[in-house]
């Protein structure tokens, strides 16, 4: 509650309030008013913040203090998990060991692109603009949203760029695709020899573009198989040293229906019998309680990480350069591509945002077409 005196001809108020976080009696003055009731108005608009925010004015607020308010009361109700996850990460590793000592207005623009540069020696450009993001956003709210600071230090700060950086994305070709395949089959000293999930898998991954954490998180009722179609509209992720969850997929687009080939429909019926047979041969092999299409042996969700290792082993197996299970997403659009597929039908059947981000990612692909498109053109024409 505020109290006020009168000093000389002008009043002031006195507002003594707990600190949220230290749990500490603060208190906040101000005086230079011409009648009490313009103090006391003054004074409600002090009282309004402090209750609300819960920041101290004029850039004071410590860096620590204000990051860890800001996660926990602004940013973890609104985004998802692993959004949170990521943010609240890289500010306990990187942005507070930094800067948890400064005050807000503290924060100079040469200082923090001092700082950007130095990280730029220990991660990528992808993971710095993360940090960067992260930082600069916190700081704009504190312009913007909470007023505690007059204007954000961190506006148009540069981020070093990767000297060489190729734009190419990582694909197989038709034959690489079908040699890794080949090796994808259990080997003769396979745990669960029987099991031909991980064929399954990769052949879905490769014949529709889906993410790995959107095959993952399907379930039988996902398949119609009445019109041969696979309906995506979730995907698992599996955290860092944490439980996995369902979530919403990674964009609006992200939710769709797409068709299925003649040859994967018949192959995932057979997975589907396989998995009844692995059953009965393998005791200690359970059934999923959750309906799940790929599961572990233990009847839980199947882990990325160990999806990605066993990646790396066929790779090895058949040759093939190392990729990542992502590549077979790449592989499918490409190969669509070069069959003639028409790039809006390739950019809703990955679920992208827009066309453009199709033909931006498969450039060297689209200019190919465009290339050859003008070449039958060119016959056309003298002939």
């Amino acid at each position: 509650m505020a109290s006020f005196r009168k000093r000389g001809s002008k009043w002031e108020y006195r507002i003594v309030y707990t600190d949220r976080e230290s749990r500490k009696q603060r208190e906040k003055m101000k005086g230079g008013f011409r009648t009490k009731k313009e103090a006391q108005i003054a004074a409600n608009e002090a009282e309004t913040k402090i209750h609300y925010y819960g920041f101290s004015e004029n850039g004071n607020e410590p860096v620590e203090k204000y990051f860890k308010e800001w996660l926990e009361i602004y940013k973890k109700p609104y985004v998802k998990p692993i959004t949170y996850s990521v943010q609240e990460r890289n500010v306990r590793l990187n942005i507070i060991p930094r800067w948890g000592k400064y005050r807000l207005k503290d924060i100079t623009r040469s200082e923090y692109q001092k700082w950007i540069n130095e990280l730029r020696g220990h991660y990528s450009e992808g993971t710095v603009r993360r940090i960067h993001s992260i930082m600069s956003t916190a700081l704009h709210d504190a312009v913007h949203e909470f007023k505690i600071i007059r204007e954000n230090p961190l506006v148009k700060i540069k981020i070093p760029k990767d000297i060489e950086k190729s734009n190419k994305v990582s694909f197989f070709t038709k034959q690489q695709l079908d040699d890794f395949l080949s090796n994808t089959k259990p080997v003769k000293n396979a745990k669960y020899k029987l099991s031909i999930q991980y064929y399954v898998l990769f052949n879905l991954l490769a014949r529709t573009g889906m993410r790995i954490g959107e095959a993952l998180a399907l379930t039988w009722d996902d398949l119609n198989y009445e019109f041969g179609t696979l309906t995506i509209n979730k995907t698992l992720v599996y955290p860092i040293n944490s439980k996995p969850y369902i979530s919403t997929p990674k964009s609006k687009s992200s939710n769709r229906e797409i068709k299925l080939d003649g040859y994967m429909i018949k192959l995932i019926k057979r997975h589907k019998i396989n998995q009844k047979e692995v059953y009965l041969k393998y005791e200690n092999y359970k059934k999923t309680t959750d309906n799940i299409i790929f599961h572990q042996h233990d009847g839980r969700w199947l882990r990325t990480n160990v999806v990605r290792e066993y990646f790396k082993k066929v790779c090895k197996r058949a040759e093939l350069p190392i990729l990542s299970p992502h590549a077979l997403r790449h592989t499918h659009a490409v190969h669509l591509l070069e069959a003639g597929a028409n790039i809006k039908y390739v950019s809703e059947r990955l679920g992208h945002a827009s066309v453009k981000v199709t033909a931006d990612t498969y450039l060297h692909v689209t200019k190919k077409i465009e290339d050859d498109a003008l070449t039958l053109y060119e016959k056309y024409v003298e002939n």
